[in-house]
């Protein structure tokens, strides 16, 4: 039984000795009420970027010793039941995809809630009997409808920082809720010359970036502000000089082959203001000869209308005349006409009268 054991205890060594000489770094984590079957999940997680393997502290300890991490002090980490892991990535990086791999599991009684608990609405799919006491005893208010237990509302049974009850313990496993979540607690991970404790690996990745970006940006400035030359400045700071260099030989009139194309721009675009003036006063003169023109024309064509008017009234004036003439002529030879007939009418009754007065005196004298 000692021979098996002893032989068990030098493959263990053997094979964790291999790992680890065959790692780029090592970490030891707490396996302490980190149930088994979360483990295996967690080692098919990280299949391919690192090995998890568990064993006793002693012989973790002795393999260490005799790998080439041996010159490592990780004597205060060995408390507890532990994991090593070993793996080829940056310790950072491996305690970031340890974190990143939690697992939710049922939550303990007498574990402190480090977020609310919250029980949702709906059916719970249990079957009526004594689950809607335990229900009830966890203060959620659990009723029964058709042939299930359900609960008609979400229901908050644990705030945040509260310590989480048997009953409610019991009521969250009834309904299959897992809300703890559980992951491996690296205590130290190294790379072979450096010992990193998980205070300075658990960072915020987010935030660690967003910082990184603002140094460099401040770093940046403050080189460029004071005129510090660096790779990542050069470019920026010649063309800078190069714009000062530029406008100090604008202001002062100094032509070179930099500056012509603006001197030849400048006076293009003076020319074509004065071009654009004179062409103004041009078009003023046009429009005002032009207005004369036509004021001319209109006063010309109002004394021929007026020229034209007094002929029309003349002529109508004449034609009245002779219409007037006209009238009278016809009046005249009418009177004349009726003098005649009257005269003759009047010489016709004495030639009568004469005939009578001669018949009447041949008759006396008969």
């Amino acid at each position: 039984m000692t021979s098996h054991t002893r032989k068990w205890k030098e493959k263990q060594i053997e094979e964790m000795k291999k790992m680890l000489d065959e790692s780029r770094v090592i970490a030891l984590a707490s396996i302490e009420r980190f149930p088994a079957s979360l483990l295996q999940e967690l080692k098919k997680k990280l299949a391919g970027k690192a090995k998890i393997r568990v064993s006793k502290t002693r012989i973790i300890a002795r393999a260490l010793a005799e790998s080439k991490y041996r010159n490592l002090d990780l004597s205060s980490y060995f408390k507890g039941p532990i994991a090593l892991i070993t793996a080829n990535i940056d310790p950072f990086e491996l305690y970031l995809t340890i974190k990143k791999n939690k697992a939710n599991t049922y939550i303990r009684a007498g574990t402190i809630a480090e977020q609310d608990i919250i029980v949702p609405a709906g059916d719970t799919g249990l079957p009526p009997g004594p689950d809607l006491s335990i229900l009830k005893a966890a203060g959620i208010p659990a009723i029964m409808k058709g042939s299930s237990i359900q609960v008609p509302k979400d229901t908050t049974v644990v705030r945040k920082g509260e310590v989480v009850s048997q009953e409610v313990a019991s009521a969250l496993a009834k309904l299959d809720i897992k809300p703890a979540e559980l992951m491996l607690k690296v205590r130290v991970a190294s790379d072979g010359t450096t010992v990193y404790d998980a205070s300075v690996l658990d960072i915020d990745t987010e935030k660690f970036e967003n910082d990184i970006i603002a140094c460099y940006r401040k770093a940046f400035n403050l080189a460029f502000n004071i005129v510090y030359i660096t790779p990542e400045n050069i470019e920026l700071l010649l063309q800078k000089a190069f714009r000062e260099a530029k406008q100090v030989a604008t202001e002062a009139e100094f032509i070179n082959s930099v500056t012509l194309p603006e001197f030849i721009a400048k006076a293009y675009s003076s020319a074509n203001a004065l071009s654009s003036v004179v062409k103004l006063d041009t078009q003023e003169a046009d429009s005002e000869q032009k207005a004369q023109s036509k004021a001319a024309e209109q006063q010309a064509d109002e004394k021929a209308a007026e020229q034209t008017a007094s002929k029309e009234a003349e002529q109508q004036a004449e034609e009245e005349q002779k219409s007037e003439s006209a009238d009278n002529t016809k009046n005249e030879q009418a009177q004349a006409t009726q003098a005649e007939q009257q005269a003759q009418e009047s010489k016709e009754e004495q030639q009568e009268q004469g005939q009578k007065t001669q018949s009447e005196s041949e008759e006396q004298k008969e």
